[in-house]
């Protein structure tokens, strides 16, 4: 497989090796347990005559999953879906899903010593979309390069769960090869909520599971612990809240295009409010991470946690007129959103209240390089969101390829930032007498109405609940 080379990192790189050069030996995650994952038909079988757009085309033999060597044929991806399409594989009370692109199916994967750090990791599956190009042609270099952890930012690196009931687990188990020794990943998720339900917190549980698919949390120094940066494992008896860890060590975090100042990360501030960021605060031990509650910033505006399938509404700008790639939120809808019926034309772009917006003013401007610049956020403790005026939003209704109104999905999920480490595996109830065991990963999402935030303008903080039951669709 080819390796990349990224000059900036080289020290780096060489400091780790040397640090991690005992670990190769280590007790050693090798795969995703799919025993109980119902799988989702490709694109190519649902629709082998999906009409393909300029965007979602895909030449032949032009990509290569580095994880399988598929190769692209009749404008499908390796894998078989279509570019951009969302694909899915259910697993009990929920399901894991990617946008099919340079993540691919089943959606995760494990990554034992990065090529670059040394670092191990669980992450999504596919490859790295900024992989160095060495050859002119894309069928020589895209998709010939393995997703690491030390990929760039923003380069689809976390796996996605979600949750399709509410009060119900999701299990992701692991095979682990054993040696005695102790080795740590690191946990790059994504954690979607499609209960149905507004969900003020879940918990998060380290165990195992018996043949007969009953789930015991581990105990305290028995092998498997959630984990600093560094190492040190957590205490159930004295659990370490997320203020006092560092960022991007122990964090449930809400999208930083929804919330937060500009970091080296992110240049552009939150558009609700660009000086603090949205998050479930957590509280983790050794063998359980709990949550303490949605932001209040997130939790004055919004109450409590949104299902996917009753979300708020935005108007977009499309800056670079491909539907596909992200796009600036210049306004929202203060009230019922109708994605389908916006898309369709309906009055007031499918919004039964007011459109109103956050932003300085609702006039990108064109740079000379043909790049646009975006008003910025105002704080709501400067001023209220503005209403759009009528002449605007027909202005917008006129430029539909460029204006769009849809669902604000990023508030159906969280970023999750957490460390594992395991080791000695002969003691796990799980392990066979031959070096294998298993563990598991448990996360259960609930909803406590004696401590729910209503939302402003309802009556109790369950208002706009769907269902208790999964909805009928699996979103990317």
């Amino acid at each position: 497989m080819m390796k990349r080379m990224r000059k900036t990192r080289v020290a780096l790189a060489l400091a780790t090796v040397i640090a991690t050069a005992g670990l190769s030996q280590a007790a050693q995650i090798t795969s995703w347990d799919m025993s109980k994952v119902t799988f989702g038909a490709p694109t190519s079988i649902t629709n082998p005559a999906l009409i393909f757009d300029p965007f979602n085309y895909i030449a032949p033999g032009s990509l290569v999953d580095p994880n399988t060597g598929a190769v692209a044929t009749d404008g499908f991806m390796p894998s078989g879906w279509s570019k951009y399409a969302g694909g899915y594989n259910l697993i009990p009370n929920g399901a894991m899903t990617w946008k099919e692109r340079d993540t691919q199916g089943p959606g995760l994967s494990i990554v034992n010593i990065d090529d670059v750090t040394g670092e191990n990791c669980v992450m999504s599956a596919g490859w790295n979309p900024d992989s160095t190009p060495t050859a002119t042609q894309m069928s020589d270099w895209w998709g010939v390069d393995k997703k690491q952890c030390s990929d760039p930012f923003q380069s689809s690196k976390r796996f996605k769960v979600v949750s399709r009931v509410l009060d119900a687990p999701i299990d992701l188990t692991f095979n682990v090869l054993d040696d005695a020794k102790e080795t740590r990943y690191r946990i790059l998720q994504k954690y979607g909520n499609q209960t149905g339900n507004r969900v003020t917190g879940y918990t998060t549980q380290l165990g195992f599971v018996d043949a007969n698919g009953n789930f015991t949390e581990a105990t305290p120094g028995q092998g498997v612990a959630f984990s600093l940066r560094n190492g040190t494992k957590l205490s159930n008896a004295t659990p370490t809240p997320s203020t006092m860890a560092n960022q991007g060590e122990l964090d449930s975090l809400v999208a930083h295009g929804l919330f937060g100042a500009p970091d080296k990360h992110h240049p552009a501030p939150g558009y609700f409010n660009p000086y603090v960021r949205a998050t479930f605060g957590l509280l983790a031990g050794e063998t359980h991470i709990s949550t303490t509650g949605m932001a209040q910033v997130h939790r004055d505006l919004f109450g409590e946690w949104m299902p996917s399938n009753h979300l708020k509404g935005g108007y977009y700008f499309d800056m670079d007129l491909i539907s596909y790639t992200d796009n600036a939120l210049m306004a929202n809808c203060d009230g019922v959103f109708d994605e389908a019926a916006a898309l369709a034309g309906a009055t007031n772009a499918g919004c039964t209240g007011t459109w109103v917006t956050y932003r300085e003013s609702l006039t990108p401007t064109l740079n000379p390089d043909g790049t646009w610049t975006i008003p910025a956020p105002v704080g709501t403790d400067i001023r209220k969101p503005v209403p759009v005026d009528a002449a605007t939003l027909a202005m917008w209704k006129a430029d539909p390829i460029r204006w769009i109104p849809a669902d604000i999905d990023d508030f159906a999920n969280v970023n999750i930032n957490e460390f594992i480490v395991i080791g000695n595996v002969s003691n796990w109830p799980t392990y066979d007498g031959n070096g294998n065991a298993k563990f598991t990963i448990r996360t259960t999402p609930t909803f406590d109405s004696t401590v729910a935030q209503a939302e402003p303008g309802t009556a109790t903080a369950a208002d706009f609940l769907v269902t208790i039951t999964a909805p009928t669709t699996v979103l990317p």
